[in-house]
């Protein structure tokens, strides 16, 4: 492992762990086995280490395997979508489970929902991408589902968007309160539970 590699793993690990506001560069050093002076050789300060973590974390959206592929794109043409959207969310949970079967992943996810009231760089980051941009995508499914007569034409998207997005956010943080060292178990409940809750609000405003 190269050493910028390094120094990203090892202060993502103290990070997720301690609290981005409570390690320090000497300490991510010493953990490296590097002189601080050395960290300036590929990181200009603590923060850069933070942003690089969020630019990674970021492009595992952009992968082919992750929701962006022909599966799940949103478009009334999808015939996933329209004719199974208990698959299509499947599908998208399938795509979320692989990504949170790397352990830098969910070292992030940790480090971004305990420190988000700590930093303001990291509670903008939960925000935008955490929060806004799923909102959009499951409020966008829900139009959709609307306008093709799957569900009531009274449904509201919005809300319905909330409410199918925001159980599994109450799921993760549960986990990220609870566990230092989240077990697989916990993952893999994580998923039923989402899954399970996601076919009882689509169940409830389906057209029969």
């Amino acid at each position: 492992m190269k050493t910028k590699e390094k120094i990203f793993d090892v202060s993502l690990d103290l990070f997720s762990k301690r609290g981005y506001d409570s390690v320090s560069l000497r300490e991510i050093a010493e953990e490296v086995g590097i002189k601080k002076s050395s960290i300036y050789s590929h990181y200009h300060s603590k923060e850069a280490i933070l942003m690089e973590i969020f630019e990674y974390f970021t492009d595992q959206f952009e992968q082919d395997n992750l929701p962006t592929n022909e599966d799940i794109f949103l478009s009334s043409e999808n015939k996933n979508l329209v004719e199974n959207p208990e698959l299509f969310y499947h599908q998208s949970s399938e795509a979320f489970k692989k990504m949170l079967s790397q352990e830098r992943n969910v070292k992030i996810f940790k480090l971004i929902f305990i420190q988000m009231h700590y930093n303001e760089t990291i509670r903008l980051f939960f925000q935008n991408e955490i929060l806004l941009k799923p909102l959009i995508f499951w409020n966008d499914f829900f139009i959709i589902l609307k306008e093709e007569g799957i569900i009531h034409e009274k449904s509201n998207p919005r809300f319905l968007a909330k409410e199918y997005y925001s159980f599994p956010i109450y799921l993760l943080l549960e986990i990220f309160a609870k566990y230092d060292d989240i077990p697989q178990s916990s993952i893999e409940q994580f998923f039923k539970e989402t899954e399970d809750h996601a076919k009882f609000i689509l169940d409830s405003v389906k057209v029969k």
